[in-house]
């Protein structure tokens, strides 16, 4: 009598092939017009605001996400962006940035008509008050859904702003400070971070970051500041008007000694994530 053994193999296939693993799906990358921020200028010309979106592939179909709210400044950094959304992304490598950060989230850059001889008139700063920019994420959310298999909901928001990026974020800011009822309220109520990249112009500025971060002490917020200009030089100077006064804890100061203004956005969004 002979016994036979075996090994596990089947005769003539080989070794067993492990399972294929399907590759990951492709990020996602889209443009959309927002029917949430638009307002008339001083010349009654409606201004829609166009907004570029990117989705890492890791968070593409996935039912919770968190979402990075990026205001850029005036249209002075070279490569200029051209009135186009996708261009800030692409000049600030901020799809590159979100891709490869540890802590993945979702991008929303609105572009901002900055440049409009309009701009101080304050109808940019009334657009994106508390009130509308929770509405405004429930709106990029949707602009998610509609290209995925799911509509995600918010899990953590992170607003970060660049230069004139302070026309929106200081009036927020005061809002948070005034206990406006729209700051504990959807998105805004899952605010976890703020990201001030040469933001303050003046001492009200530096005041109202201040005041945000005492409003809320859960939320974490990072100055970060060029090797030289105005912003640092006025936030230098409140602190030293000031200097009795203590930061709040929940303030990181970043002083990048060795980086020019446009260089900022272009570098320090990944690790602050």
């Amino acid at each position: 009598m002979y016994v036979h053994t075996y090994d596990g193999r089947e005769i003539g296939l080989g070794e067993p092939q492990p399972p294929k693993t399907p590759p990951p799906p492709p990020p996602l990358q889209k443009t959309f017009i927002s029917n949430i921020i638009a307002y008339k200028d001083a010349k009654e010309r409606c201004q829609s605001t166009n907004c570029a979106i990117y989705v890492p592939s890791v968070l593409r179909d996935q039912a919770k996400v968190d979402l990075v709210v990026f205001f850029h400044g005036l249209d002075t950094c070279s490569p200029t962006y051209d009135a186009d959304p996708q261009k800030v992304v692409k000049n600030f490598r901020l799809d590159y940035q979100v891709e490869n950060a540890t802590r993945k989230a979702a991008l929303v850059v609105p572009l901002v008509l900055w440049n409009s001889p309009d701009r101080n008139q304050g109808f940019i700063r009334s657009a994106w008050s508390a009130a509308y920019l929770n509405a405004f994420v429930e709106e990029v959310l949707d602009e998610i859904g509609k290209s995925s298999k799911v509509r995600p909901s918010l899990d953590h928001l992170i607003i970060v702003g660049h230069s004139a990026g302070y026309d929106i974020m200081v009036p927020l800011a005061e809002q948070f400070e005034c206990n406006v009822a729209e700051t504990k309220k959807g998105a805004l109520q899952k605010l976890s971070k703020v990201i001030a990249m040469d933001i303050p112009h003046a001492d009200r500025h530096c005041k109202a970051l201040e005041d945000w971060a005492r409003s809320r002490p859960a939320l974490k917020v990072f100055l970060v500041f060029s090797k030289a200009g105005t912003p640092p030089d006025v936030w230098t100077a409140w602190r030293k008007k000031n200097a009795k006064v203590p930061l709040p804890s929940n303030i990181q100061q970043w002083n990048m000694l060795n980086d020019k203004h446009c260089v900022l956005p272009w570098k320090y969004l990944y690790p602050l994530l």
